[in-house]
């Protein structure tokens, strides 16, 4: 995937026992993104922080991929900062919190 490519409509995007272990992408790759699903990335080493800046977005889900768990709550943290209100949800296996 180019840098400058976009996804202008996608709201869920998965991905499943992926084999990289960086991801590089901006918040204008998914502007409608809603649910980023993450399940069994054991090689991918953080989720980017700009994923904080991605308004739409409402959960990121981790299955397996419990190195993701420290970047998946920093994005929570900056989202909140900057939009002033709780709204992104951590999930991880059976749609269970594992950030509040």
């Amino acid at each position: 995937m180019e840098e400058e490519d976009t996804f202008e409509n996608l709201k869920f995007l998965e991905l499943h026992q992926v084999t990289l272990s960086r991801w590089e992408v901006g918040e204008e790759s998914f502007p409608a993104l809603e649910k980023l699903k993450l399940w069994r990335c054991h090689m991918l080493e953080e989720i980017l922080p700009s994923f904080g800046d991605i308004y739409s977005l409402k959960i990121i889900k981790l299955v397996d991929s419990p190195q993701l768990e420290d970047s998946a709550m920093k994005i929570k943290e900056y989202a909140e900062d900057m939009r002033g209100r709780e709204e992104l949800q951590i999930l991880g296996r059976n749609n269970i919190l594992i950030f509040k």
